[in-house]
């Protein structure tokens, strides 16, 4: 008789509090970063990965499908190879088949992808590794990841050693900011590897790292205060900082109707109604308030023409099932 354990995770795209842009070789962050995880009100909008692990003594084999195709070339031979190593620390060997889709996800998958993965691996070989451990494994794929995996408003703190992911704020903490994600529809986006690569190069750049511990202290302080909107002004700045040196280099996230977006937002706000844009490397922006303003925000978004989404701060992965079948 074999026995086969079956875990199916959900975990929740991110976006920047402190935009990332710079990594060291390892793919740990050049300084301390920012971010919340976020999805659809009734949290449809999220990975959803199953794991089937059946335990054998001939090794660990690895089928990986992601939206219904199995993952090739060098980036699935790199994920593949991070999971057989997984196991083969926990001392277990068997057949794994991993399916994982990006349901409505516009931005922030790979972060979810890595947490629902290592938090179904967890279970499914009945480790119970606290989420410290399965950090360094998920940020070897993203280095961001660590902001789905506790959930909520995260900091990750690069000077320790090892890296770690400090949770400043929950998603129930958080309830009070309403969040709105605006999709763009271009037919590219810039990889991760570009803009880590191309935003040190900018002169200014030093000036920014400078700058993140203000940045980050002041953020965490409004957080925990609950002072919002004080937050959300400081995670603006930062993020148009991080997009003006990319530009610096001719790297442009921000195209022509997303900067249309970010000005409009800026006059709203000369109009009393406290909305902002944060924006992480892709086609998205993600529009942010407090419930005093959602109404509004979500008003003007629609007189002017936008298609947006609502959003909110989700929390860390769930497991929805955990079985074990016997053939």
């Amino acid at each position: 008789m074999t026995k086969t354990s079956v875990v199916t995770t959900v975990a929740y795209p991110t976006i920047p509090i402190v935009f990332l842009g710079g990594i060291n070789s390892d793919r740990t962050p050049l300084y301390d970063t920012m971010g919340l995880a976020v999805t659809t009100p009734n949290e449809t909008t999220r990975t959803e990965t199953t794991i089937h692990f059946t335990p054998t003594s001939k090794g660990t084999t690895v089928k990986f499908f992601l939206n219904g195709t199995e993952i090739t070339g060098l980036r699935g031979r790199q994920i593949v190879d991070s999971i057989k190593k997984f196991v083969a620390k926990s001392q277990h060997t068997g057949d794994l088949i991993i399916q994982s889709k990006n349901i409505d996800i516009f931005s922030g998958s790979s972060d979810s992808g890595l947490a629902a993965l290592y938090t179904g691996l967890n279970a499914a070989l009945d480790l119970h590794y606290p989420k410290e451990k399965l950090l360094l494994h998920a940020m070897k794929g993203s280095e961001s990841a660590g902001r789905s995996l506790f959930g909520g408003l995260t900091l990750t703190k690069v000077h320790s050693r090892p890296l770690t992911v400090e949770q400043i704020a929950s998603a129930e903490e958080l309830e009070a900011i309403k969040l709105f994600s605006v999709p763009f529809h271009y037919p590219s986006r810039l990889s991760a590897d570009e803009i880590h690569a191309g935003i040190v190069t900018n002169p200014n750049f030093p000036k920014r790292v400078k700058r993140i511990p203000d940045w980050v202290s002041k953020i965490v302080s409004a957080a925990r205060k609950r002072d919002f909107i004080t937050m959300l002004t400081l995670a603006e700045e930062n993020i148009r900082n991080a997009h003006e040196l990319l530009e610096g280099v001719n790297l442009f996230v921000r195209k022509r109707e997303m900067m249309r977006l970010c000005h409009q937002l800026e006059v709203m706000r000369e109009r009393g109604i406290m909305a902002y844009y944060l924006i992480g490397g892709g086609n998205l922006i993600t529009v942010a308030t407090t419930v005093e303003f959602a109404g509004q925000v979500a008003k003007e978004l629609q007189t002017k023409g936008w298609s947006f989404h609502p959003y909110k701060v989700a929390g860390p992965p769930k497991i929805l099932a955990n079985s074990v079948t016997t053939v």
